[in-house]
């Protein structure tokens, strides 16, 4: 199966949304698309990619730039994944140079040498602050959420 990259205008900006959410006040959608990929992984990598060159004030608040370790981090998780762990799942930056991994009613903020994580399961937020990072701690983690949301 070939994968297929078509890359659009971002009409809903979503990477703003989320920037806003977390304290910034503006995102150049000048910049931020839309990818439609076949493949999960390959989205995933493509998302990384672009947040590895976010500058210093990136959001016009001086938001960081995505911490190297964060960025090899994300990586190592990627490259023992399989391509059924990404579905749903979208990548974006966090103003303090951290990257945040979302799905519907859970998110994931992975940091140099820990993640979090919450989940709203059953009418309450559930979640474990702190986990010592390793890439299958986190792949564990993504697929225990995969697992309650479906």
């Amino acid at each position: 199966m070939d994968n297929q990259l078509d890359i659009k205008q971002n009409p809903n900006n979503i990477a703003a949304e989320s920037a806003v959410a977390f304290g910034s006040m503006s995102y150049d959608a000048e910049y931020d698309t839309v990818l439609t990929v076949s493949n999960e992984k390959s989205r995933i990598k493509i998302s990384i990619d672009k947040l590895s060159y976010l500058k210093y004030n990136w959001d016009g608040l001086e938001a960081l730039p995505i911490n190297n370790d964060v960025i090899k981090n994300i990586n190592a998780t990627v490259r023992i994944s399989k391509n059924k762990d990404w579905k749903g799942w979208k990548i974006e930056p966090n103003v303090n140079g951290t990257i945040y991994l979302r799905h519907n009613d859970a998110a994931i903020s992975l940091g140099n040498n820990a993640f979090s994580y919450y989940i709203k399961d059953g009418g309450k937020v559930v979640g474990k602050n702190k986990i010592a990072f390793s890439p299958e701690s986190l792949i564990e983690t993504i697929q225990m959420i995969n697992l309650r949301i479906v």
